[in-house]
């Protein structure tokens, strides 16, 4: 149970998500994709929308993600996934 809400990113490019990036989410995962970045293919599409729309939509989004225009952009996960993509 996430006791604190968190700046959620994109698994694909590592940014965090603003209020109004528009973005998808899949079937599969049920992770949160800048439209831009999707990596699925379009049958794999669930919703999409901006961020601020999709979190809204769904509850447990809604529960644990912060909706903003200026995302926290220090986050150690995204720190780490940085340094994680250069490693490959």
């Amino acid at each position: 149970m996430v006791k604190e809400k968190v700046q959620p990113h994109c698994v694909v490019c590592s940014k965090p998500f603003k209020r109004n990036d528009m973005v998808h989410t899949d079937t599969m995962f049920t992770q949160i994709q800048h439209v831009k970045c999707f990596i699925y293919k379009p049958e794999f599409i669930k919703d999409t929308g901006n961020y601020e729309q999709i979190v809204n939509k769904y509850p447990n989004y809604k529960r644990n993600f912060i909706v903003s225009e200026k995302p926290i952009t220090n986050l150690v996960v995204v720190s780490a996934l940085k340094i994680s993509k250069n490693y490959r």
